[in-house]
């Protein structure tokens, strides 16, 4: 009876053995994996990036690509401050516009763009309410349908 108990441990204790071998060489694969591609997501990241101009994709090589890119990538710098520049100037523009307002139509600007703010709301809120609950295609118009009206 001792020697069925014994066969029957020691079947148990490698059938254990053997699984927990089976699962760590598994998950030891996928490290090696995920380490390749991680090194694979941080050379895509190196390789220079940017936005290719409309309809650019289907005409240049993967060369030019790189070229337009770094191209890109040179003139960045100077648009962002002419781009911050440009702003100051509408900025200082609209100061300016502002200052000839009395202040009954200061008032009535301010009204107006808080009904105006308070309607784009409404419909970003509407929007998520018609991804969440999808109309009957039937009873919905589009907004170009309500313009034409």
């Amino acid at each position: 009876m001792h020697s069925a108990f014994w066969k029957k441990l020691v079947l148990a204790t490698l059938a254990s053995t053997l699984v927990v071998t089976a699962v760590s060489l598994n998950s030891i694969g996928q490290d090696a994996r995920k380490a390749d591609n991680n090194k694979a997501k941080a050379g895509a990241k190196n390789k220079a990036k940017g936005r290719l101009p409309a309809y650019y994709r289907e005409v240049v090589t993967d060369e030019q690509r790189d070229q337009v890119y770094a191209i890109q990538a040179k003139y960045e710098k100077q648009l962002g401050d002419l781009q911050s520049q440009l702003e100051s100037v509408r900025a200082k523009q609209n100061e300016e516009i502002d200052a000839l307002l009395s202040a009954e139509q200061k008032e009535k600007l301010a009204k107006l763009r808080e009904e105006a703010d308070a309607k784009r709301k409404a419909g970003k809120k509407a929007d998520g309410d018609k991804a969440a609950k999808p109309a009957d295609s039937a009873k919905t118009t589009t907004e170009s349908e309500k313009k034409t009206k």
